[in-house]
């Protein structure tokens, strides 16, 4: 039996699991022998890589203080070989990276523009951000909503969880529907780039998903659960909610 590669004992404790491919899993390769021979198969896919003609092949490639890019060595159930990279967030060590928030007043959900450098395109979107190491989904909520929308928060309904690349990404956000309160002034970063508050009822935000106004995954898988969950019309009496003040 082999032992872990050091550079997974980095990894928060789900990033760490290696899978068997013997039962259909896809298996990170731990044997330092396979998985020489597996990098050293799949090193061309590195070319044009700021890593350099010598640099690493697999583990943990670039970090900063948000995140690891990790690339693994890989066995799939069929026999193939390969090697694979997937991002991890670094607060994921003791909890979720942070929080996806559909916030409503008066019947109308509220959202805002935000340019997103990824994308270089302004996006329509729901309030989200990063979970800071420490604090409680809950937590997060009210910072977020605060700083980015202004506002307090009255109540909060869990709707569930989102992966919104799992193919990429190891992270998750809990998602919640949030009833807003006394309306205050936003705190943005510096460091983001927001554009006007939009609000919306339950029909218009449809209709902005429909007509591609609205394209982002945490926007509209929101907007789904909080649906499944009957929150978006105005009879939510038998509601579950858990009061933030």
């Amino acid at each position: 039996m082999t032992n872990k590669r050091n550079y997974l004992k980095r990894l928060p404790k789900e990033a760490q699991e290696t899978g068997d491919a013997d039962t259909g899993e896809v298996e990170i390769v731990t044997s330092r022998k396979d998985a020489k021979k597996i990098a050293d198969k799949c090193a061309d896919d590195l070319k044009g890589s700021a890593l350099g003609k010598g640099g690493k092949k697999i583990g943990i490639l670039l970090e900063d203080e948000v995140r690891m890019v990790v690339r693994d060595p890989l066995r799939f159930p069929g026999g193939a070989t390969k090697c694979q990279m997937r991002i991890i967030g670094k607060t994921e060590f003791d909890g979720p990276n942070g929080v996806a928030v559909l916030p409503m007043s008066e019947g109308k959900f509220v959202l805002r523009e935000i340019y997103r450098h990824a994308t270089r395109s302004w996006e329509l979107e729901i309030t989200r951000g990063r979970r800071e190491t420490g604090m409680t989904p809950r937590q997060t909520v009210r910072a977020e909503v605060k700083q980015e929308l202004g506002y307090s928060v009255k109540k909060i309904h869990p709707l569930g969880m989102i992966r919104p690349d799992s193919a990429l990404l190891s992270a998750h956000l809990e998602v919640f529907l949030v009833e807003l309160g006394t309306k205050g002034k936003p705190e943005p970063e510096e460091s983001e780039a927001f554009g006007e508050i939009v609000y919306l009822t339950p029909e218009e935000l449809s209709d902005r998903i429909l007509d591609g106004t609205i394209r982002d995954s945490y926007t509209m898988g929101a907007f789904l659960m909080a649906q499944l969950k009957g929150l978006t019309n105005s009879e939510r009496k038998d509601a579950k909610t858990t009061s933030l003040s």
